[in-house]
C-alpha cells in the first residue's frame, strides 16, 4: 500500500475515534452524549415515576398504612372513655330441688358512664321472677343509681384524662412514624434508581471505551501496513480490547443486580424490565447552615417523636404521683325495690315505693406498699431518660446536618473538578491521537490515554451520582423528602 492511501484512511478514521470523546452532560453544562438506548423490551422509567410506583407497592409502606388502622382505632378508644357503656345480662334456669321443680328467670341491663372529674356514674335494674311448684310466683325487681367520686387517687381532671392525651400524642407520635418509613423508603428507592442508572452509565462508557479500542486497533493495522508501527505494537491495542469486554460483561452484570434491587424497593415483579431513562445532571445547590437546623428542628420525624416522647413521660410520672395518694371517695346512691307475684306487677310497683338512698365516704390508706412509690420513681427516671434522649437527638440532629450540608458542598466541588478532569483527559487523548498520526506518539500512550480518559469518565459518573444522592440525604436528614417529591400522606 502507498504512504498517501495509508495517510488518507488514517484521517478518514481519526474523526471517528475523535468525535467518540464527546463529553457527557454533567453539572452546570447544557450538552450531552446521545443516550445509550435501552433494550427493545425494556420499559423507560424515570425518577418521579419510579417514585410514585413506589409508593403505590412498596411493602413496607403499605405494611405500616396497614399499622395506622390499629392505631387510629386505638385512638377511637380513648376518645370514647366518657361515652355511655351499656351490658346487658340475663339468665334463665330450671331445677329441682328436694323433689320440686322450679324455673327461675333473671335480666339485668347496668349502664355506666365516667367522667372527666373521675366521677362513675352506674345506673342498674335487675329483674327477676322465680316460678316453684306448689308455691306462688316471686318476682322482685331493683332499681338503683350509684355515683362514686374520687377525692384524691384516681381523682381530677388531669388524670381522668391522662389516657385520652396520651393517645393523642400517641397518634402523632405514629403519623411521624408513618412520615418517617414513607421518607426513609422514597430515599432508598431514590438511591436505587440512580444506582440503576449509573450502571447503565458505567455499561456506556465502556461501550464507547471498547468502541475507541477497536478503532485504534484498525489504525495499528493500517499503520502496520504502511510500515509505519511495529507488529507487536498491536499487542497492546488487542490487550486493551480483551480489557474493555471484561469491563462491559461486569458493568452488565452491575445493572442487573441494580434493577433487581430497585424492583424490590418498588415492590414489583423481579422479572420486570425497566431502564432509567433519566441522563445524570447535577444542578449546583447551595444550603445555609442556619436555615437547615430550623428545618431539621421543625420538621425532622425522629427529633420529632423524642419530644412527644417527653410529653408522654410527664403525664405519666403527673398519674404516678396521683395513684400515691389515699384512695378517698365520696359516694352516693339512690334506688327503689319492690316484690310482686308478677314481673310486670312488680315494674309498675317501683314508682309508688319509697325510694332509698346512701351517702357516704370511702377512706383507704395504704401503708407499707413501697410498690406505690416504685411506679413515681421510675416515672419520673423514664421522664429524665426521655430528655437526655431528646438532648442526644438534637445534637444528632445537628451533627447530621452540619455533616450533609458539608457534604453537598465537597460533592458539588468533586463533581466539577471531575468534569474538568474528564474534559482534560479527553482532550489528551484528542492530542495523542493526532501525534500518533504524525508518526511521533507511541501505542502505548495512545492506550494509555485511552484507559485514563475512561476512568475519567467514570470518576465524574461517580461524583455526579454521590452529589445527587448528597442532596437526597440533606432532604432526609431535614424531614422535607415529602415536600420535595410533593407527597401527602393520606389516612387510610
Amino acid at each position: 500500500m502507498r504512504l498517501p492511501g495509508v495517510l488518507c484512511a488514517l484521517l478518514v478514521l481519526m474523526p471517528g475515534i475523535v468525535q467518540g470523546q464527546t463529553a457527557r452532560q454533567t453539572a452546570g453544562q447544557g450538552s450531552a452524549q446521545v443516550a445509550r438506548r435501552p433494550p427493545p423490551e425494556a420499559v423507560p422509567m424515570t425518577l418521579p415515576e419510579a417514585v410514585f410506583l413506589g409508593l403505590r407497592s412498596n411493602r413496607a409502606i403499605r405494611s405500616e398504612y396497614l399499622q395506622r388502622i390499629a392505631d387510629r382505632f386505638a385512638l377511637h378508644v380513648a376518645e370514647s372513655s366518657f361515652t355511655p357503656r351499656l351490658s346487658i345480662a340475663g339468665s334463665a334456669t330450671r331445677g329441682r330441688t328436694a323433689g320440686v321443680s322450679g324455673t327461675q328467670l333473671s335480666l339485668g341491663p347496668v349502664v355506666t358512664v365516667d367522667t372527666p372529674t373521675g366521677a362513675r356514674f352506674t345506673m342498674s335494674w335487675l329483674a327477676s321472677q322465680t316460678n316453684t311448684r306448689g308455691t306462688d310466683s316471686v318476682a322482685p325487681s331493683q332499681l338503683g343509681l350509684q355515683v362514686i367520686q374520687p377525692l384524691l387517687a384516681g381523682g381530677g381532671i388531669d388524670y381522668a384524662l391522662a389516657p385520652r392525651r396520651i393517645a393523642r400524642i400517641a397518634e402523632r407520635n405514629a403519623q411521624l412514624r408513618l412520615k418517617g418509613q414513607v421518607i426513609e423508603q422514597v430515599s432508598q428507592i431514590v438511591t436505587a434508581y440512580r444506582a440503576l442508572l449509573q450502571a447503565q452509565e458505567q455499561s456506556r462508557i465502556a461501550e464507547e471505551s471498547l468502541k475507541r479500542a477497536r478503532e485504534l486497533v484498525e489504525v495499528n493495522r493500517l499503520l502496520i501496513a504502511a510500515g509505519r508501527l511495529a507488529q507487536i505494537e498491536l499487542v497492546q491495542s488487542e490487550a486493551a480490547i480483551a480489557q474493555q469486554e471484561l469491563s462491559l460483561v461486569a458493568a452488565g452484570n452491575g445493572s442487573e443486580a441494580a434493577r433487581l434491587a430497585l424492583l424490590a424497593l418498588m415492590g414489583i415483579d423481579p422479572g420486570s424490565r425497566i431502564w432509567a431513562s433519566e441522563r445524570p445532571s447535577a444542578p449546583s445547590v447551595r444550603v445555609e447552615m442556619d436555615r437547615a437546623l430550623a428545618t431539621a428542628y421543625a420538621t425532622q420525624p425522629a427529633y420529632l417523636g423524642q419530644l412527644l416522647t417527653i410529653e408522654i413521660n410527664r403525664i405519666n410520672l403527673d398519674v404516678a404521683r396521683n395513684q400515691r395518694l389515699w384512695d378517698v371517695s365520696a359516694v352516693a346512691g339512690i334506688g327503689q325495690q319492690a316484690s310482686r307475684t308478677q314481673l310486670m306487677e312488680t315494674i309498675g310497683a317501683l314508682s309508688t315505693v319509697r325510694s332509698d338512698f346512701n351517702l357516704g365516704l370511702q377512706v383507704n390508706i395504704p401503708i407499707g406498699y413501697p410498690s406505690r412509690e416504685q411506679l413515681e420513681v421510675n416515672a419520673g427516671v423514664a421522664l429524665r431518660q426521655s430528655e437526655l434522649a431528646a438532648d442526644q437527638a438534637r445534637d444528632n440532629v445537628r451533627v447530621q446536618v452540619e455533616n450533609a450540608v458539608r457534604g453537598i458542598e465537597a460533592q458539588r466541588r468533586q463533581a466539577e473538578l471531575a468534569r474538568r478532569a474528564r474534559e482534560l483527559a479527553q482532550q489528551q487523548l484528542e492530542a495523542e491521537l493526532l501525534r500518533l498520526q504524525a508518526g511521533r506518539s507511541s501505542n502505548f500512550q495512545v492506550v494509555s490515554f485511552q484507559s485514563a480518559l475512561q476512568q475519567a469518565e467514570s470518576t465524574e459518573l461517580g461524583a455526579v451520582i454521590a452529589y445527587l444522592n448528597a442532596l437526597t440525604t440533606m432532604d432526609q436528614v431535614l424531614g422535607t423528602t415529602l415536600d420535595t417529591w410533593r407527597i401527602t400522606l393520606n389516612e387510610p
